[in-house]
């Protein structure tokens, strides 16, 4: 009896799929990726709050302090393309952990920074190179290990942004007044290391490597085969189709807004009130409304469609500018911009990338986030900066917020025709 017993056992553990014992990696990979995330976004958008430190210790203008900010992102997404195809050689492991690494250095290096110069290197380039090897690769890599549960798998991922966003703020605007910023940035990087290493650890560029297809998927022959892992184009094939620059205009426009949103809504609030931890407070909301709209958003977009998802988002970001420009409550209104933009902002990080794959498959999905996410190094670098010096000038944000207007109608033009393909 024993043996019979024994032999059914047998039985029904061969019959059981190989290869996936426990919980299905790719999900490991989304909380490490989430807490990457949250590290990162974390870092760069407590900047703003510290604007009128750099201010007060460099002799500099807003302007320029909105540049430390923008050439972060500049830097960050203009290495886009080259973190995603070193990703996709090397691995993202070794990427991602580089990436932590510079990130961490380039904090101290900032704390030690006695003049305006090398802040804006060790900040400006090495914090934002850093923040690019980190966030493309991961963007890429979601899309590799998720099909049909790509928009919740990535919502959840960039959660970690939302989460960041939302905390780092607040931490950092009072351990600044407390400690002072150069203190707080070397506290910064000791947590970006300890963090960091340990969740880029468990990164694995492919669930093949698993045994595995997208989604925890075991029998290739259950699988599409324009969903195989390794299907769609190549980049050179997609920079020589519409609908990449589609993408690209999307992508530009969303993220302009969205840099206006995190650098000049805190200040301008701020400004107006008199109470600087209002800007603070600003940023916390984005990052809130952010939150949960990636949480619900990524979901419900798996359902009705992620390219309509994100039209959907766009449409709302042209009526949270005009919004704020009309700003009809007085300072109660920043809250609620910024409610809005959270939603926006959350919608269209969680779902351009799984739009991206929708649109080009997943043979070289993180080269081609990259280099589609250069709009997000030209949105850095004219945004936030020239929009600080149309306020330097002519002392408000009236044209600002004028050609924010007409730029969200153009991005929602832009995505029109784009389509699911993959």
């Amino acid at each position: 009896m024993e043996m019979k017993v024994a032999e059914q056992v047998k039985s029904i553990s061969a019959m059981r799929p190989a290869g996936r014992p426990g919980i299905f990696h790719g999900w490991i990979i989304v909380g490490a990726a989430f807490a990457l995330l949250a590290m990162s976004a974390g870092i760069t958008y407590s900047t703003p709050v510290l604007f009128h430190l750099f201010e007060a210790d460099f002799a500099i203008g807003r302007s320029q302090a909105a540049f430390i900010f923008s050439l972060s992102q500049v830097m960050a997404f203009a290495i886009g393309p080259v973190a995603g195809s070193l990703a996709e050689r090397h691995g993202p492991r070794l990427v991602v952990g580089g990436g932590v690494v510079l990130l961490a250095a380039g904090l101290i290096g900032a704390s030690l920074a006695r003049s305006y110069l090398p802040l804006v290197t060790c900040y400006g380039i090495a914090v934002g190179f850093g923040s690019g090897a980190i966030y493309v690769p991961l963007l890429g890599l979601i899309q590799r290990w998720f099909d049909r549960r790509r928009g919740l798998a990535s919502g959840v991922a960039t959660t970690g942004v939302s989460v960041g966003t939302l905390t780092f703020p607040i931490i950092a605007a009072g351990a600044a007044d407390a400690f002072g910023w150069r203190a707080l940035y070397v506290a910064l990087a000791a947590t970006c290391l300890a963090i960091g290493l340990v969740a880029a650890g468990v990164l694995v560029a492919d669930p093949a490597e698993h045994g595995l297809k997208a989604d925890g998927d075991l029998d290739a022959a259950t699988a599409r085969p324009d969903k195989v892992a390794g299907s769609g184009m190549s980049l050179g094939e997609a920079l020589r189709d519409r609908q990449f620059y589609q993408l690209y205009v999307c992508s530009f426009g969303a993220a302009v807004l969205s840099f206006m949103a995190f650098v000049h809504l805190p200040q301008q609030a701020a400004e107006a009130t008199g109470d600087r931890m209002v800007a603070a407070a600003i940023i916390s909301v984005i990052g809130l409304a952010s939150l949960t709209a990636r949480l619900g958003g990524g979901s419900w977009a798996d359902s009705i469609g992620r390219v309509a998802m994100v039209r959907l988002a766009l449409l709302l970001m042209l009526a949270t500018s005009i919004l704020w420009f009309a700003e009809p409550w007085g300072a109660s209104a920043y809250f609620v911009v910024a409610a809005l933009f959270g939603i926006t902002y959350g919608l269209c990080i969680a779902l351009l990338p799984t739009v991206i794959a929708d649109s080009f498959g997943s043979k070289e999905i993180s080269r081609i986030i990259g280099t589609i996410y250069t709009a997000f190094a030209l949105a850095g670098l004219l945004g936030p900066t020239a929009a600080g010096m149309l306020r330097d000038r002519y002392g408000d944000y009236t044209i600002a917020l004028t050609l924010c207007i007409a730029l969200s109608a153009l991005t929602l033009l832009a995505s029109a025709g784009v389509s699911k393909r993959y």
